[in-house]
């Protein structure tokens, strides 16, 4: 039966949370040779079917689940077919945001950096701008604004959703997101709703996932951090 290896890693523009919290885990180990560390996942997937439309089916399956193409790339490799040989497919896609409804700048990339095991919304970076069309989001319950999403609800959500959301937030809060960046000349904002909490000047003081956490319990509210790109 063929074999369907998978490698999901973020974009390459994404700020990896995770990544640089075990980079700096081994720095002080005393590994000093590492320069960076990014985090991604391996999937296997036995699969039958003809050989021919086998690679477009595989490509399917990252599209709707086993990736996010909004913010991951993807490499698929099958082994044990016995007629037809495919080759390695990569994907890398970017998606433009439409401009917030407030001020009159536009939100670049939409770029939202995931860590898979994380229990609260993770950073969203602004990244560059891209030319490819946004794509439709789909959202739980027909949410239209995840600001006032309550935390307990999106705790509940499956990460497909949680993804939609800050997928909608990028879309709907763009300019104001970047006009928080610049005009706190920072690095990073935690935001609850419009309200920004919280910002720092270098990545090295972004918010660990034990205090996100302890935010959106306290406020029932989601915790939003929103970073610059390096």
């Amino acid at each position: 039966m063929p074999l369907a290896e998978i490698h999901v890693t973020l974009k390459p523009a994404l700020f990896d949370a995770q990544g640089q919290t075990i980079k700096k885990a081994l720095l002080q180990l005393g590994h000093t040779g590492v320069s960076d560390v990014r985090i991604g996942k391996y999937i296997t997937v036995e699969v039958n079917g003809d050989p021919v439309t086998l690679q477009s089916e595989l490509d399917q399956m990252c599209r709707q689940l086993l990736a996010n193409p909004v913010m991951e790339d993807y490499e698929i490799t099958v082994s044990g077919l016995d007629a037809v040989q495919m080759e390695p497919i990569a994907l890398a896609q970017s998606v433009e945001i439409a401009s917030a409804p407030a001020p009159a700048a536009v939100l670049h990339d939409e770029t939202v950096a995931v860590t898979p095991n994380r229990v609260v919304a993770p950073a969203t970076q602004v990244g560059a701008t891209s030319s490819t069309a946004p794509e439709p989001v789909a959202t739980p319950g027909g949410v239209t604004d995840p600001f006032q999403v309550d935390f307990r609800s999106y705790e509940a959500m499956p990460t497909e959703a949680k993804m939609a959301l800050r997928t909608l937030a990028l879309r709907k809060y763009g300019t104001w997101i970047e006009g928080q960046l610049k005009g706190r000349s920072a690095a990073w904002v935690l935001c609850l709703g419009q309200d920004v909490l919280e910002s720092g000047p270098t990545i090295d003081s972004y918010p660990s996932d034990q205090h996100l956490l302890k935010m959106g319990i306290q406020h029932d509210r989601v915790p939003w951090v929103f970073t610059r790109p390096n």
